[in-house]
């Protein structure tokens, strides 16, 4: 008589013991990322871009007409600037300000005159981009795309004071030639990784391939080329995470 009351209650506190563990596992999953993006905070701002006699800021996403393209693509933030060759997207001067975030233990050795980490970042596609421009800002990051030729080039970047900061991604794949900045040298592959480290004695950092082999390094160590594939891309990273992928300084 009582055999199927008492089930009935196991199967009761059997349900509700595993609905609190899903309620549990639950609040690990999305609260997690919340400490770590938390942890992070203060480290990264957001990018002003000009071009055409025109600069545009904060949170916006548009395509700029070609005729409004000038002959260089301004970009400058509180951490990172750069400029972009509208033609090519070949990438010149790209410089760490020196700026200092609100996070003294995040904050890198340059100083407030800054350090140019690269003189450039040259796709050797040979077209000529010639369509509209497509512009995205959002808080620390930015995308710029455009196309020509038969030739598709995306520059994804962060204005954070270290971390993945940029990447340049051909479509179809092309090779792309990266120059340091003075006191700049690529320095070794760390074993079993294709991504290879540089540094100016202070600060690591590393170009990072997706789909791409490296080509060549010059006798002088300050300039490597490197063969993208279809759907690859070469990105660079600063600091500690370059640390974390093999890199010293």
């Amino acid at each position: 008589m009582y055999g199927p009351v008492k089930n009935i209650k196991t199967y009761a506190w059997l349900s509700l013991a595993l609905a609190m563990l899903a309620a549990i596992i639950f609040a690990v999953m999305f609260s997690t990322p919340e400490r770590a993006q938390a942890a992070k905070g203060g480290t990264c701002e957001q990018f002003s871009v000009s071009t055409g006699g025109k600069t545009y800021s904060g949170d916006q996403k548009l395509t700029i007409p070609a005729n409004q393209v000038g002959a260089t693509i301004r970009v400058r933030g509180t951490y990172i600037e750069f400029d972009v060759r509208s033609s090519d997207f070949a990438v010149f001067n790209y410089r760490h300000t020196g700026a200092d975030s609100p996070r003294a233990d995040k904050n890198l050795p340059i100083g407030p005159a800054g350090v140019t980490i690269f003189q450039s970042k040259i796709p050797l596609h040979g077209k000529t981009l010639t369509s509209p421009v497509s512009l995205e800002i959002s808080q620390e990051s930015l995308v710029l795309e455009r196309s020509g030729g038969g030739q598709d080039m995306k520059i994804q970047a962060k204005d954070c004071q270290q971390g993945g900061l940029f990447q340049m991604e051909p479509e179809p794949g092309t090779r792309e030639r990266n120059t340091l900045g003075e006191g700049f040298v690529y320095t070794n592959q760390p074993p079993g990784e294709q991504r290879l480290c540089f540094t100016n004695g202070q600060v690591p950092g590393y170009d990072s391939p997706e789909l791409a082999t490296l080509v060549s390094r010059s006798a002088d160590n300050k300039t490597a080329t490197w063969r993208v594939a279809a759907g690859g891309r070469i990105g660079m990273v600063i600091g500690e995470d370059a640390i974390e992928g093999g890199c010293r300084p």
